[in-house]
């Protein structure tokens, strides 16, 4: 072993430019190749849109069926996972032991109303504190009553109006204040 390390043996080295070469030809090779999977059941809906200060309800929609979610505040102190939630269906309220229960009743009121009318938009109003896990619910549900059209609707802007105005005056006040 002295003696080979004595006589100067040269080291081996491995050149990498040809081993990173193959390498990114592969992933571009992969990249190219891979074929994405198309959305299945794509479902089309609408996002509020904001049609300015105006929260008149004078606007009738005759082929729109709403279903509404209110997260129910008649028990202070508990936990948001421990209050329940309201439905209507326009303005009636659907009721029931179970959400089982409930959402049978709402999904053969819906479907009624699609069979009525061929050319039915969904529209759903979920309310402040309402879980996402309900809207997405009711929004299968529409899904299950064949509607094409689903629009969801917004919060109202007119309290976030103020809300907005009441902080950028108290923030003016401030900032005009004189520093002590």
């Amino acid at each position: 072993m002295a003696n080979r390390k004595a006589k100067g043996e040269e080291k081996v080295e491995l050149n990498m430019t040809p081993m990173i070469d193959v390498t990114f030809q592969l992933l571009i090779f992969f990249i190219v190749t891979m074929k994405f999977r198309l959305l299945e059941k794509k479902l089309l809906s609408h996002l509020p849109t904001d049609f300015g200060l105006n929260n008149s309800t004078d606007i009738v929609e005759e082929n729109f069926v709403t279903v509404k979610l209110k997260q129910r505040r008649d028990r202070p102190g508990k936990r948001l996972a421990e209050q329940s939630t309201q439905y209507y269906i326009e303005s009636q309220e659907i009721e029931g032991r179970t959400k089982t229960e409930i959402y049978q009743k709402i999904l053969t009121q819906i479907t009624s109303f699609r069979t009525q009318m061929k050319d039915a938009k969904g529209k759903i109003d979920a309310g402040r504190g309402v879980p996402h896990q309900e809207v997405v619910s009711v929004l299968d549900l529409f899904h299950k009553a064949n509607f094409e059209s689903i629009t969801f609707v917004g919060l109202s802007t007119t309290k976030n109006v103020i809300d907005g105005e009441n902080w950028f005056n108290k923030l003016r006040t401030e900032l005009r204040a004189p520093v002590q």
